[in-house]
């Protein structure tokens, strides 16, 4: 029998701001998960509410998330002039369908959003429109992590007991 008891407690007493940094340090890191809320969000949403946990981590992700556009910034003073062009182009195409592959990218959990900002920062896409599809997607991302912590957590016991 596997005990976690001791886990879950540890992260329950985190509360709500717990979702948020949860969020925040689980994107903020480039290419790896510091704090990963995959593991926080449904654990915290067995005892909170699971709508409260998945907004809350959500805007943090969207938040850690967008820190990397401003790395993408500015790497855009580190591209040869004769490419800035190129990327300028890229931005102008980026316009109409921009917010819904951030939201795509957002919302999905085994995409690199890394992959994506680095580049919208670099064409200095609009930082409203990126903040607001980051978090949006987010928290789409964060409230299927909390009501699958909330309705599936007792299965999960139930399988660990039995081993």
């Amino acid at each position: 029998m596997v005990d976690l008891i001791w886990l879950q407690e540890l992260i329950i007493n985190l509360g709500y701001p717990g979702a948020f940094l949860a969020g925040l340090l689980g994107s903020s890191s480039l290419f790896f998960a510091v704090f990963p809320s995959f593991i926080v969000i449904p654990l915290l949403a067995t005892t909170l509410d699971p709508m409260m946990v998945g907004i809350l981590g959500g805007i943090g992700a969207g938040v850690g998330q967008f820190l990397h556009y401003f790395v993408g910034a500015g790497g855009r003073y580190l591209i040869p002039k004769k490419h800035l062009k190129k990327l300028d182009k890229w931005r102008l195409r980026l316009d109409r369908y921009g917010v819904v592959i951030i939201f795509i990218f957002a919302i999905t959990p085994l995409t690199p959003d890394d992959l994506i900002w680095l580049p919208i920062g670099a064409m200095r896409y609009p930082k409203f429109k990126a903040l607001a599809a980051a978090i949006l997607g987010k928290i789409g991302l964060n409230l299927m992590y909390a009501y699958a912590g909330y309705f599936g957590w007792s299965f999960i016991q139930d399988l660990l007991n039995i081993v």
